[in-house]
C-alpha cells in the first residue's frame, strides 16, 4: 500500500460535520445523532459538544457532561433503519437483505421501486445499484415523498441517479426495459399488467406483503398472469443472542414476523392463462422430476438443489 492510499484511508475514518453518528453507551444502547458545527448532542439529558467529535476518527470514545463514556461510530444500515425519521413503517433490515439477494439487485441495474415511505429500502437500493445504476421511486403521498427526499439527502448524500416520482403507480409506470422491480404496497397484484409492461424479459419482481392472505392473493395472480413464472414466497426470522461471561442465551425480545417476500420472473413468451408453477398435487409421489423442474429450485429437505437442475 502506498503512502498516499494510507493517507486516504486515514482521511476516510475522520468524522465530518453534518454526518450522522451512532453513539453506544456502556450497556450497548444506541443513539442516532447528527454532527452539527457548534451544536450539542444530548444522550439521556447529558450533552456532548459536536465540535469535540468532528475531525476525530470513527471508533473514538467521548465523555458526556455527566462523565459517561460513549463509543462514536458511523451507523450501519441495520442500526440506521429502525431509528430513521418516518411516518410509515419501514421494511426492516432483516427483510431488506433477502430482498436484495432474492431480487438479484446489484451494480448497474435499472430498478423501479413502488411505495417509498421513509426511504428505508430506497437507501439500500441506491447502495446496491451504485453510481452506474438507476433507481426510480414512486410515492403517491407528498408528505412521504418529502420525508424520503430528506432521509436520502441526510443518510445517503447526493443521488443523481435517483428519480422520485410523486405519482400513483396504479395509473401507470412510465419506465420500460426495467431490470428489477420492488413493490411495497398492500395489493401488488393490482399492478401486474403495468409491471409486465415495464419489466424486461427475465426481469425480477419482488413484492413485500405483511399477511398470508396477501401472499395467497398475489401468488395466485402471478400464476394466472401470462407474463410471470418462477414464483417463490419466503419469510425471514432473525433472532439475536445474548453472550456474556457466564450466560449464553437467546435475547428475550425478538422482531419475529414482519412480512413476506414474493419473487417472480418476467417471461419473454406469454404463458397459457392459468398455468401453475406448483401442480395441484404437491405432495404426490408421481412425476417427481416434472414437479421439481416446474417448482422452486430450493430443496425443502435442506440439501443441495436437485441434480436434474444442474448444467449438463
Amino acid at each position: 500500500m502506498t503512502e498516499t492510499s494510507g493517507d486516504d484511508d486515514t482521511a476516510r475514518a475522520l468524522l465530518r460535520e453534518r454526518e450522522p453518528v451512532f453513539l453506544i453507551d456502556r450497556k450497548g444502547r444506541g443513539y442516532l445523532r447528527t454532527l452539527r458545527p457548534g451544536g450539542r448532542m444530548t444522550v439521556r439529558g447529558a450533552a456532548v459538544a459536536c465540535d469535540a467529535v468532528i475531525g476525530r476518527p470513527e471508533g473514538s470514545t467521548v465523555e458526556t457532561a455527566a462523565g459517561e463514556r460513549l463509543l462514536v461510530l458511523r451507523p450501519t444500515y441495520a442500526q440506521l433503519i429502525p431509528r430513521l425519521p418516518r411516518q410509515a413503517q419501514p421494511i426492516y433490515p432483516k427483510d431488506v437483505g433477502p430482498l436484495l439477494l432474492w431480487g438479484d439487485i446489484g451494480p448497474g441495474d435499472h430498478v423501479v421501486e413502488i411505495g417509498t415511505g421513509p426511504a428505508a429500502l430506497t437507501l439500500a437500493l441506491l447502495r446496491a445499484v451504485g453510481p452506474t445504476g438507476r433507481l426510480v421511486s414512486y410515492e403517491v403521498r407528498e408528505d412521504f415523498a418529502v420525508m424520503a427526499r430528506d432521509n436520502v439527502a441526510r443518510y445517503h448524500g447526493p443521488a443523481a441517479n435517483w428519480t422520485l416520482r410523486v405519482a400513483d403507480a396504479f395509473h401507470g409506470i412510465a419506465e420500460r426495459g426495467v431490470d428489477r422491480m420492488v413493490v411495497d404496497l398492500a395489493e401488488p397484484w393490482q399492478l401486474l399488467d403495468h409491471i409486465a409492461a415495464a419489466l424486461r424479459p427475465g426481469g425480477v419482481l419482488t413484492a413485500f406483503v405483511p399477511t398470508v392472505l396477501q401472499v395467497k392473493e398475489h401468488v395466485d395472480a402471478l400464476r394466472a398472469h401470462e407474463h410471470f413464472d418462477a414464483v417463490e414466497a419466503l419469510e425471514t426470522l432473525l433472532r439475536f443472542w445474548h453472550v456474556s461471561e457466564r450466560s449464553v442465551r437467546p435475547e428475550h425480545r425478538m422482531v419475529a414476523h414482519t412480512g413476506f417476500l414474493v419473487v417472480a420472473r418476467r417471461v419473454a413468451d406469454a404463458l397459457p392463462t392459468g398455468s401453475e408453477l406448483t401442480p395441484s398435487d404437491p405432495f404426490g409421489t408421481e412425476k417427481l422430476d416434472a414437479r421439481r423442474a416446474a417448482g422452486s429450485t430450493h430443496d425443502d429437505e435442506g440439501g443441495d438443489p436437485p441434480e436434474d437442475l444442474e448444467d449438463d
